[in-house]
């Protein structure tokens, strides 16, 4: 089978021009452009942040977990990363692209997980590492040490970087030689930044799930009894609207859209993390995850909704032209007529079943859920056992190591004893010696 090819590169700016365009100086002077290569995949693009102040590459581990349909919750849980193992807007108040950013080495390791090394094969490899570019506020430019060799030098510009894929980049000789392109500082084609709603939600999930790692660690000492008896209402109403929002695309037989076959799982996992209804009344930053991941789910979808409708009406303004072409004759228009109708029964089958089909899948992901949820329980009581079978182990040992000391002390002991009573046997022998002579 055919490896798939390499996504070629793109040269992007992250930029909050929101901030450029309001009054206060002070602002403006501390908003800067940060530079990346970017890749698009599955719609979805993927950053390599090459800005020289932070001194290595990062990797938008959170548009990596989007693109192959994970939430950044899921992502965070499977591949169990810890605070300190990625930064969100690297301590600049005013950042323009909050995300989940992981080194280059933990973005392979993500991409290998995720079968898509290939893809991603020139977004993290190891040529562009000693790539960086800077941001000149002074004098609106940008300053690189590498080149793109397919852009012909006298149309080398920051707009023909922006503009050009490409799959190779040149570094310049010698190393501290720099290239100056200008760029004007509004915002342009190439120019990407997330809003408020998307910086909120990546900023809610990842202290969520922060808060739950630290109560988890708390609870591993000491239990907390449950705080919370409502969370059903949550999980159903969240889970509802999810399923609401799925089944927008199925219509029924007269074109009104499907709420009567909801079907809603009680469990579901959160990256290598399972997580079901009644686990939600014993802890309120639980309850508090759940609810990031599912907005962020419900948002991807939207997304996805909208995507489809755009789609959706560019199909139907041309079907209307093609039918505005063909009603030239009454022939035509009762062709078409039955065209129509066979299309629409057609349609309508297709709808039952896909409404079949989608039921099945919740039911069978539904019991995927339940026997990963057996597997992580039986697996956490191995570990338990395991743990507890060390701690004898170790024990043992140490009872072990005891009982040698005290004999090697007992024979030490021994000997000291013996050696005292072969100096008095001596002694005697002598004092007796004397007296017979």
């Amino acid at each position: 089978m055919e490896e798939p090819h390499a996504i070629p590169l793109q040269f992007q700016l992250l930029f909050n021009w929101e901030i450029e365009s309001t009054p206060d100086a002070l602002l403006k002077h501390r908003t800067r452009m940060y530079p990346a290569f970017k890749v698009d995949l599955n719609n979805t693009p993927i950053y390599r942040l090459i800005y020289h102040e932070f001194e290595r590459h990062y990797i938008s581990a959170g548009q990596l977990f989007k693109a192959n349909g994970i939430t950044l919750t899921e992502g965070l849980f499977l591949f169990d990363l810890k605070m300190t193992d990625f930064e969100v807007d690297f301590l600049i108040a005013q950042f323009p692209f909050c995300d989940i950013w992981v080194s280059v080495d933990q973005a392979r390791h993500m991409a290998l997980a995720l079968g898509i090394e290939h893809e991603l094969g020139l977004l993290l490899g190891e040529e562009i590492g000693a790539c960086f570019s800077s941001d000149n506020i002074g004098r609106n430019e940008m300053m690189h040490n590498w080149i793109v060799p397919t852009i012909p030098h006298l149309q080398y510009s920051t707009r023909a970087l922006m503009e050009t894929t490409f799959e190779a980049v040149d570094m310049l000789e010698p190393s501290n030689r720099k290239i100056r392109t200008q760029i004007a500082r509004s915002k342009q084609k190439g120019m990407v930044m997330k809003d408020r709603t998307e910086s909120g939600l990546v900023r809610w999930q990842v202290w969520a799930y922060e808060q739950f790692l630290q109560q988890n660690a708390i609870q591993d000492q000491q239990p907390v009894l449950p705080i919370l008896d409502r969370s059903g209402s949550v999980w159903d109403a969240l889970q509802g609207i999810l399923s609401d929002l799925q089944n927008l695309t199925r219509e029924g037989a007269h074109g009104t859209a499907i709420t009567n076959a909801r079907v809603l799982s009680d469990n579901m996992m959160v990256g290598n993390m399972p997580l079901k209804k009644e686990y939600l009344n014993q802890s309120l930053l639980l309850q508090q995850l759940y609810t990031a991941v599912m907005a962020e789910k419900i948002m991807n979808e939207i997304e996805r909704l909208t995507t489809a409708r755009h789609a959706h009406g560019s199909n139907d303004q041309l079907n209307s032209t093609q039918q505005e072409t063909s009603n030239a004759s009454s022939q035509q228009e009762d062709k078409e007529n039955c065209l129509t109708n066979t299309v629409s029964t057609a349609t309508t089958t297709a709808t039952t079943h896909a409404n079949r089909s989608g039921t099945n899948n919740m039911l069978f992901h539904d019991r995927m859920d339940l026997i990963e949820q057996e597997l992580y329980r039986v697996k956490r009581k191995s570990k338990k056992r395991m743990e507890e079978l060390e701690l004898c182990q170790q024990e043992f040992i140490s009872q072990l190591n005891d009982f040698k000391q005290w004999k090697i002390e007992t024979e030490r002991k021994r000997r000291s004893e013996r050696v005292w009573i072969f100096s008095i046997c001596i002694v005697i022998y002598l004092v007796i010696y004397t007296f017979k002579k």
